[in-house]
């Protein structure tokens, strides 16, 4: 049921630099899709589906708390607001308006919601004719609301099959593995993934449902690894299904290279199938090459590295 259409991606976040070198790392992970749209015969809930009312307006905050290495680093907290549209066909979508965002660290908070309004405003939809499409990132400060934001839709989309759970343990497994890549032609010369993807209804109860979203690697490898290093589990009897390739300087390259997965826990409102509250838990295990050279290999030294994202939408 998903689609070579359908792409999944860890996306980079965030550029870190040692005091004696320079050591890009990866954080956190977004739906990327040129076109995500639920076409097909994919149907909506009849329990939970999203009801639209055009004009309304209503507000998200999205809080990410994100630790490198066990260690708390730092905390995201973003605002935005949707307005019901329609677009030429009638069909109804959220249109997405940033506020506000805020980055707090050990030293400081930086606020930077002059960056957040000057996103041009897009539309997603959960409807079974619309599109979650994920906007050209243009601001670049704004890159990780705009990108979990979005995950946050696609989580709960009719296109991972949430049409069919009914009850209270009922769940759906997609046929096949997405593989994405995500390479950008400037920083990440290569980059790939691959992730299986299921829901599962936890609880269902008169007002809402709970809706686990689970993101894993797969049961097989699915992807053509760049070295032979990499057939190597990162996190034992778990296959890697994800690697990078970042330049580092002149004829220098950091490989990454492990396992990432994550999962959503999203309570909806029956009434209208809005996300109420969600929550996000999102793990990154690499290993890392440092300095190497054009063929991936003499690099200058390897080391593991683990990332922990948590988020929360809530509805305000």
């Amino acid at each position: 049921m998903i689609k070579a259409l359908v792409r999944v991606a860890i996306m980079k976040r965030s550029v870190r630099q040692s005091t004696t070198k320079f050591l890009w790392v990866i954080s956190a992970i977004c739906i990327a899709q040129s076109a995500f749209t639920q076409t097909n015969g994919i149907k909506a809930s009849n329990i939970f589906g999203r009801k639209y009312k055009t004009g309304e307006t209503y507000r998200y905050k999205l809080t990410m708390e994100e630790s490198h290495n066990g260690k708390w680093d730092h905390t995201n907290i973003a605002i935005c607001e949707l307005r019901v549209v329609k677009d030429s066909a009638g069909v109804p979508y959220d249109e997405v308006h940033w506020i506000s965002r805020k980055t707090i660290t050990g030293k400081d908070t930086i606020d930077v919601t002059s960056a957040a309004r000057s996103v041009k405003p897009y539309r997603i939809s959960l409807d079974t004719r619309g599109k979650i499409d994920l906007p050209a990132i243009t601001v670049p400060d704004m890159t990780e609301p705009i990108q979990d934001f979005n995950t946050f839709f696609v989580a709960v989309s009719p296109m991972l099959g949430i049409g069919k759970l009914k009850k209270t343990g009922d769940s759906s497994l997609s046929k096949d593995p997405v593989t994405a890549d995500f390479s950008n032609g400037s920083y990440i010369l290569k980059g790939e993934d691959c992730i299986a993807l299921s829901v599962k209804m936890i609880s269902n109860t008169k007002q809402q449902v709970v809706i686990h979203s689970s993101f894993s690697p797969p049961s097989q490898a699915c992807l053509s690894f760049l070295i032979p290093d990499m057939n190597t589990p990162v996190i034992a009897d778990t296959i890697n299904n994800f690697q990078m390739v970042m330049q580092a300087g002149p004829d220098k390259y950091n490989v990454q290279y492990g396992r990432e997965y994550f999962y959503i826990n999203s309570t909806l409102q029956k009434s209208d199938g809005k996300i109420v509250k969600a929550v996000m838990s999102n793990f990154l295990d690499l290993k890392l090459k440092i300095n190497c050279n054009k063929d991936y290999k003499e690099c200058q030294f390897e080391m593991p590295f683990a990332e922990q994202r948590t988020l929360v939408l809530e509805k305000l």
